[in-house]
């Protein structure tokens, strides 16, 4: 049985790692992207220095790390900015997938949970992939609960691609409302296909 890879994305909210949460339960390796992008931007990796050298050090908070909030504060509403924090950190970790994907045995399937997937040259190291989406007012909600302004969510989720472009794009759509059972059902059918 070869390996598999499945990039997993969706717009921001929409519960990408509820549905990585439940594909590691079925037995699947999942790497978070966005976590090893933060990684990239601790002090003393190239990805930091490239970040201050890039916007300056108004974006480090008191500790000299990098502040994520002032981060995105200066990057987001501003396409120009964000494709250039991009260009600093999607190399950085797609080498870090690429990695991971060398070190597969065989019959392993190995999710890749992305919100910037689509946008990467990681999709091209994916043999599928899969979209979460969930209707926009719960998806406000969510980020919302994580601390976001709904002004800085409806900001965030304007600089994604649209529900329709992330459905076109896909193998798989998991529809991800209220039903946690529902969405735990459509995971574990195209489980069944993905390992069949």
């Amino acid at each position: 049985m070869t390996t598999k890879v499945i990039g997993l994305t969706g717009p921001l909210g929409a519960g990408k790692s509820t549905v990585a949460g439940m594909l590691r339960a079925l037995g699947a390796k999942v790497l978070d992207a966005d976590a090893i992008a933060h990684d990239e931007q601790s002090r003393g990796t190239v990805g930091y220095s490239a970040i201050v050298q890039t916007f300056g050090t108004k974006v480090l908070g008191e500790d000299r790390e990098i502040d994520r909030s002032k981060l995105a504060a200066e990057v987001f509403g501003d396409p120009a900015k964000l494709r250039r924090l991009e260009q600093i950190l999607w190399p950085r970790v797609i080498a870090r997938v690429l990695e991971a994907k060398r070190m597969l045995k065989a019959g392993d399937v190995l999710v890749v949970e992305a919100v910037k997937l689509l946008e990467s040259d990681m999709r091209r190291a994916c043999d599928e992939v899969w979209v979460v989406v969930a209707p926009r007012e719960a998806t406000l909600r969510r980020l919302e609960a994580r601390g976001l302004r709904r002004p800085e969510a409806e900001m965030r989720l304007a600089s994604q691609r649209s529900e329709a472009e992330y459905r076109s794009a896909a193998d798989v759509v998991i529809e991800n409302d209220a039903d946690r059972e529902r969405t735990r059902a459509q995971v574990a059918e195209a489980w069944r296909r993905v390992t069949a």
